[in-house]
């Protein structure tokens, strides 16, 4: 059954099909395959190949930093532009098109480049590309799907970024001799992906709404915390605790080869089995605390115990000295993200403004999830230069994540909206 969307301020009461949760999983997956590959693995091989000797840690934050202005910049944008797309295809397809697209199209730059300034350009066609898509894709959740039904499709989602994750660096074991491949095939699924979750619905086109001019173009950027107070400590919690996962997925490969002191194969095939590890444990606890969450009705605490074991487990592979040890710190790390993702879409459907607006509202909570994998490696430096460490204090990254996600997990406790 092909649903359609219900007009614009109307909660969904029809339950989402089983066809719809799957292909919806599918382009998430292929989305954030595309987006996560280069920050886990291939990003760093390629600076391997052009950065002077000790420099791969502070050269990824100087490639990154581009994108930083335009994850800032695209979600709240590009969401905006969804919520009024009058297009006879609806308000969502067009910019999830568009968006995986641009994603394409920066990967072949990065791919191509042999400079720092083009591997930065690539990263910022690659973020406004994933932002685009994705603010349009999320606000496919309040737009269909009902509340009962949210916990479960939010660890679907959950779930469709473990995987993600875990095929990034997997796939990349065999590319590394072609960097084309390399770069595009975690992106080569999104094509086949749209068309699959694009059968499954039909989206209404925006409904008349007031012109939108240069002022509603800075709008599209803030959500008054002081009005939606709700909205702002869940902005800030997620914001929060994503700098502790953007430090986990950025500096795994460059701690397994710079302070492990492992070979480029025996590092990606240690990044692999950390991610399968990680993807296993992630997808068990998404499942469960999902279930639980729906069942109990309550958010709050189980964001806050994700936040907690996120925070371990980097604190684990902080002081990991060996092999063994950094892989029980990304099971711990594991259960937390486990955890968080099961409940994390459901608190956000919980506190949006405006239904209206959805597109453009959880485009600018997308600058919370988006933003920290940019910024984290920007400020970086000052964490890898405690102790003037050769080739950067690597420790000291993992552990300002920790501090990070502990803030992230507590600031959940204000919001009101939610239990």
């Amino acid at each position: 059954m092909i649903m359609q969307s219900e007009a614009a301020g109307t909660a969904p009461e029809q339950p989402v099909s089983t066809g719809f949760m799957l292909s919806y999983l599918l382009l998430v997956f292929a989305i954030y395959a595309a987006l996560f590959a280069p920050l886990l693995a291939t990003l760093a091989i390629k600076l391997g190949q052009i950065s002077a000797d000790g420099n791969k840690a502070v050269d990824l934050g100087t490639v990154l930093a581009p994108g930083a202005f335009a994850a800032l910049v695209a979600a709240p944008i590009f969401g905006a532009l969804s919520d009024r797309t009058k297009s006879r295809f609806g308000r969502r397809k067009l910019w999830i098109v568009v968006g995986c697209a641009l994603m394409g199209a920066g990967l072949v730059v990065m791919a191509l480049g042999s400079t720092l300034l083009a591997l930065g350009a690539g990263w910022f066609l690659v973020q406004i590309g994933a932002n685009a898509a994705m603010a349009a894709n999320n606000a496919l959740l309040p737009d269909f799907v009902p509340e009962s039904q949210r916990g479960k499709v939010s660890a679907l989602l959950g779930i469709a970024l473990s995987l993600a994750l875990l095929a990034g660096p997997y796939v990349t074991q065999f590319t590394t001799q072609d960097n084309l491949l390399m770069f595009l095939v975690p992106w080569a699924l999104c094509p086949a992906a749209i068309l699959l979750l694009f059968r499954t619905f039909k989206d209404r086109p925006a409904e008349p709404m007031p012109p939108f001019g240069a002022a509603d173009l800075l709008r599209t950027f803030w959500v008054s915390p002081v009005k939606f107070p709700d909205f702002g400590w869940a902005f800030l919690s997620r914001f929060l605790v994503f700098m502790g996962v953007a430090y986990f997925l950025t500096y795994q490969f460059i701690f397994l080869s710079d302070q492990l002191k492992l070979d480029e194969a025996t590092a990606l095939e240690t990044l692999a089995l950390s991610q399968l590890i990680t993807t296993v444990v992630t997808i068990s606890c998404t499942l469960l605390s999902g279930w639980l969450s729906d069942k109990i009705g309550r958010r709050k605490p189980v964001v806050l115990a994700a936040g907690l074991f996120v925070a371990a487990g980097l604190i684990v592979i902080a002081t990991a000295s060996t092999i063994p040890m950094f892989l029980v710190g990304a099971a711990i790390y594991g259960i937390g993200q486990g955890v968080y993702f099961a409940v994390d879409m459901a608190l956000v459907a919980a506190v949006l403004p405006n239904p209206e607006d959805t597109g453009k509202d959880l485009g600018v909570f997308n600058i919370a999830s988006v933003f920290p994998q940019t910024i984290a490696p920007v400020i970086a430096p000052v964490f890898l230069s405690i102790g003037a460490v050769a080739g950067g204090n690597l420790p000291a990254v993992f552990i300002a994540g920790a501090v990070f996600a502990v803030v992230g997990a507590f600031v959940v406790l204000p919001i009101k909206k939610t239990r």
